[in-house]
């Protein structure tokens, strides 16, 4: 059996003074110039002296100001109140300190940083963080490796609002893609993932069309072969996407299938 690319934690260097702390589930800390601040905060509150120690070492000693959270799941808040008792970090995200539309700039010597309100994919707090001065993205839980985001009922409404976040985000053009959990990648996977979403609602539309039924449907819409290798995508991704599609379809949530651009 391949092992896991995220079993073992490790922390992977985007830029000088950037640092992801790659896993299952993701965070960051990036230096500003005269500060840096954090984006997410993991899962598992024992990891604080892992995560502080591998800050240290590749931070020193510079203040950690601001942690962001790209929304307050608790897998990505659990080192919130640990920044905040080590560090006195003012923590960020849409309920302690809401964003405008426009987002908020956090700004240094070295580099400087967007974190953009991206709401309804994932949950109604959902932010990206922008580091252009690396072409960085941070999009949460937007991107999971061939989910659907929404956690809300999948429908017209939500499948456009997906597409459109997604065409924004894709915009970015960005070198590197932290999604919130797994393995990093780039803007080509955000593409290729708006692509997967509409060609497998489509998909499901045409086999209900023709009056295949669901067990037929599941055992004939295989996984796309250049996905096959995406991270835990063939484990279940792919069925669990397939799944909520085909239920959307089923009751008429999804309306003809056609995809929105």
């Amino acid at each position: 059996m391949a092992t896991d690319p995220v079993e073992t934690p490790k922390v992977v260097t985007v830029g000088e003074g950037f640092h992801v702390w790659q896993a299952v589930d993701n965070m960051a800390w990036v230096n500003l110039g005269e500060y840096a601040l954090v984006v997410d905060a993991l899962e598992q509150p024992q990891l604080e002296g892992q995560v502080f120690d591998a800050i240290r070492s590749t931070l020193g000693d510079i203040p950690i100001s601001y942690l962001l959270n790209t929304h307050t799941h608790g897998d990505h808040t659990a080192l919130n109140g640990a920044f905040q008792r080590r560090f006195g970090t003012q923590i960020i995200n849409q309920r302690t300190s809401p964003l405008p539309p426009e987002g908020r700039w956090f700004e240094g010597s070295r580099r400087r940083a967007l974190m953009l309100p991206i709401p309804g994919c994932h949950t109604q707090e959902d932010c990206a963080v922008w580091v252009p001065d690396d072409r960085a993205l941070f999009v949460g839980d937007v991107f999971g490796w061939g989910l659907i985001a929404c956690e809300s009922g999948l429908d017209v409404r939500a499948a456009e609002l997906l597409g459109d976040t997604y065409v924004r985000l894709i915009e970015f053009e960005a070198a590197v893609v932290i999604p919130g959990h797994g393995p990093l990648c780039t803007t080509a996977e955000l593409q290729r993932w708006l692509d997967y979403f509409q060609w497998l609602r489509a998909q499901v539309v045409q086999a209900c069309g023709r009056g295949q039924t669901d067990e037929e449907i599941t055992r004939t819409i295989a996984p796309p072969e250049d996905m096959r290798t995406w991270w835990r995508f063939l484990q279940w991704k792919h069925d669990d996407s397939l799944r909520r599609v085909l239920e959307a379809v089923r009751s008429g949530r999804l309306g003809n299938g056609e995809p929105s651009r």
